[in-house]
């Protein structure tokens, strides 16, 4: 990367940690650290930096220019200070959050919890909400957060700029969303019974039939046969014994 564009690199990364990182749908934990892969989220979703790669905050770390930001493994933090949050600030009525498809049911059961980070992000605009969900899911789904009731019953909220306010955990009775949909019911498809084999095409000739076994009129026939050829063995063999005898 050139100099000037290693430039431009620290001053929006520099712009999002001291100033706005709201606008950018960011915010900053407890330790004033910044994941970075939440970073690159939002620098690819800007023009002009959808090429940022891991390499390049490397590069720029080692360029030589002075950063006002440390650079970690997995994180990215301000060395000066930042303007704290405003603990216990009186939301707007209404603020919003899109959820991935795949926790919505979670959350309508259990709420709002941050994860791996210190807060939930609650966004000021649905087009805001849909920006950071969508880093999650292509297809967030939109909750509405009561969040005037939920802080007259007790929840803080926590400012960071204009577009995002800040909670530690929310309860799902302050949410609302579209219903869940219920799973198809499950359709048992009934076994195939085993086709039975079909008896090979045997090709006729002219002035000549084939005889069936299995439709012999008389089905005694192949028994009274099978005794006879019994009975002449037994006198074959009795004669036999009478010359040895003779002998």
């Amino acid at each position: 990367m050139k100099k000037y564009q290693l430039k431009e690199l620290k001053k929006i990364i520099e712009y999002i940690l001291f100033y706005r990182p709201d606008e950018f749908g960011l915010f900053l934990d407890d330790d004033d650290s910044l994941p970075i892969k939440e970073l690159m989220w939002a620098l690819h979703e800007e023009t002009g930096w959808k090429h940022i790669r891991l390499g390049h905050l490397k590069e720029l770390a080692y360029s030589g220019l002075e950063l006002a930001f440390t650079h970690e493994e997995k994180h990215i933090r301000p060395k000066g200070e930042i303007p704290e949050t405003t603990a216990n600030t009186l939301p707007p009525r209404l603020l919003f959050f899109a959820a991935r498809r795949k926790a919505y049911p979670v959350i309508l059961k259990h709420g709002l919890r941050p994860g791996s980070r210190s807060y939930v992000p609650l966004a000021t605009t649905e087009e805001m909400a849909l920006r950071i969900g969508k880093r999650r899911d292509s297809k967030p789904i939109l909750l509405t957060v009561h969040a005037a009731q939920a802080h007259d019953s007790g929840h803080p909220f926590f400012t960071c700029g204009d577009l995002l306010y800040l909670v530690k955990n929310l309860p799902a009775p302050f949410l609302s969303g579209p219903p869940l949909r219920e799973p198809p019911p499950s359709r048992k498809i009934p076994k195939k019974e085993p086709a039975k084999p079909l008896k090979p095409a045997v090709p006729e000739m002219t002035g000549s039939f084939l005889l069936d076994p299995e439709r012999d009129p008389d089905p005694m026939r192949r028994q009274r046969r099978k005794r006879e050829k019994e009975r002449k063995r037994q006198r074959t063999k009795e004669r036999r014994d009478k010359r040895r005898r003779r002998s």
